[in-house]
């Protein structure tokens, strides 16, 4: 998740297209599988996982967070994800922190009761980069200026094929 966190870090602060690029085709050369293929779905969008949504982010933040204060501050921020990451009580646990691919695989076998654990698990073992990073991932929405076509052509030169066979 901290390589994961970093990209989605950067990625929002590159203007440049050919920088995102750039970005994208470190990420995918330094991280390996199955992390690289679900950070790629999550950045075109073909990654559901709708078993989190901002209202049980909401709750969980809300049980650990004066309420009142927690809504000043979504109010002032604007972004759950950011909002949360920053307000969540606590540092990093020394417990090793989840992958791209722990988060995706557990989720994606997790019943509805578990989830709220395993969400406040993970938010609890990540530092605020990396509750970001959960955070967008579990809840869909990454918004870091880079489009599934964008993806596919860094991942076409990182691999050196052409995007036509990326499609």
């Amino acid at each position: 998740m901290k390589a994961f966190a970093a990209l989605l870090d950067a990625l929002v602060f590159m203007p440049s297209r050919n920088g995102k690029l750039r970005l994208l085709q470190a990420y995918f050369a330094e991280v390996g599988d199955p992390d690289r293929g679900y950070a790629l779905a999550a950045l075109t969008g073909g990654l559901g996982l709708g078993a989190a949504k901002p209202a049980l982010i909401r709750g969980l933040v809300e049980s650990r967070v004066d309420p009142e204060l927690f809504r000043w501050s979504y109010d002032f921020v604007g972004d759950l994800a950011e909002t949360v990451s920053l307000i969540w009580p606590g540092t990093a646990s020394a417990e090793a922190p989840p992958s791209v691919a722990d988060v995706v695989e557990t989720l994606g076998g997790a019943g509805r009761s578990e989830v709220p654990g395993l969400v406040e698990r993970w938010l609890d073992q990540l530092d605020a980069p990396g509750r970001y990073a959960l955070l967008k991932l579990i809840t869909g929405g990454l918004r870091v200026g880079v489009s599934s076509r964008l993806a596919k052509l860094a991942l076409a030169a990182y691999g050196g094929q052409s995007i036509d066979q990326i499609e």
